[in-house]
């Protein structure tokens, strides 16, 4: 009862700041300062790794028509969005194009990676690395496409398993070396992320497996909490708080896959590090409604990744296009 009470607290003083769309506006002209205009231009299979199958991505481009101001390669903030389906092998983004699409309709490029999963050839320590390795070759994408990556603009998001993916690589700078990501180059190299929208995430990977008995997280990380501390404490994005980056959390109540009760601990240790990120509790919410296009949830969700890119104006501000 206390924890539930607790929970119930932290979201009411969460979401007292925050503009919230609401259901009838699932297809909103403007959210977050931003115009909803054109159709999108998908770019399927850009090969970002040796694997071609479990290695490549998608990407989703504003409309050039009428995004681009006459620019050949105009400049387009990012949002890397990592899918969910519990780090497996047989997982792919497919469930998360529409939401991709809309996101890619209010002018922001959106790159989609895939990435090694289990039982083969992913899990520890492989998956991680193909998530950070996804998310540095943004800096590539301007090669496989006519626009041009805004490097200072880059944001990250994920549902579910893609969604601790899109946590822990926003702060791998900060666990120690010999960490997935941490070490694959040049920290001047590595692809800076500006904020993380969490979406029916996994935040808390020792909850997820004494608590839930959650199997996808045991088979990803190669054994349970007390059989491999040092890989949770790696990975697990409750030990990458506090983070300088604001950390959006997005969380059904009626999520019976990830149980919003598994992340007592990362919400609290979020309030008590005073990260600048939004925590949004939504009653009635399941775990796959933050990326179905015509629920209210994902409507709340595409306005806080909205917010945290910016207005089409913090863009000008900042010399770029939009």
């Amino acid at each position: 009862m206390f924890r539930a009470a607790w929970l119930a607290g932290l979201a009411g003083g969460a979401l007292a700041g925050s503009s919230v769309v609401l259901p009838r506006q699932a297809h909103s002209m403007v959210v977050a300062g931003r115009q909803r205009s054109g159709t999108p231009v998908e770019i399927e299979k850009i090969r970002w790794g040796e694997d071609p199958e479990r290695q490549s991505g998608q990407l989703y481009l504003p409309d050039p028509i009428v995004w681009s101001g006459g620019d050949r390669r105009p400049t387009y903030p990012v949002m890397v969005f990592f899918h969910g389906g519990g780090w497996t092998d047989t997982s792919g983004p497919e469930y998360c194009q529409a939401a991709a699409r809309d996101l890619a309709c209010y002018g922001v490029a959106v790159w989609m990676p895939t990435y090694r999963g289990t039982p083969s050839p992913g899990g520890w320590p492989m998956t991680f690395d193909d998530a950070a390795d996804g998310l540095d070759f943004v800096r590539e994408l301007g090669a496989h496409a006519d626009f041009t990556p805004n490097l200072e603009r880059v944001h990250v998001t994920g549902h579910s398993a893609g969604g601790q993916l899109a946590a822990w690589v926003s702060a791998r700078n900060a666990f120690p070396a010999g960490t997935p990501g941490a070490g694959s180059g040049p920290s001047g190299d590595r692809v800076r992320v500006r904020s993380v929208t969490a979406l029916s995430a996994v935040l808390d990977l020792d909850k997820a497996v004494t608590e839930d008995d959650d199997h996808w997280a045991l088979d990803v990380m190669g054994g349970r909490p007390d059989e491999h501390p040092d890989r949770y404490r790696r990975v697990s994005p409750l030990r990458g708080l506090p983070s300088s980056v604001p950390v959006n959390v997005l969380h059904g109540r009626a999520d019976s896959t990830v149980p919003v009760n598994t992340l007592r601990d990362y919400l609290k240790r979020h309030a008590q590090t005073g990260n600048t990120g939004r925590v949004i509790l939504l009653d009635g919410a399941e775990h796959n409604d933050f990326v179905a296009l015509r629920n209210r949830a994902w409507a709340v969700a595409r306005e806080v990744c909205l917010s945290s890119v910016g207005t089409q104006e913090d863009r000008a501000r900042t010399g770029a296009t939009p």
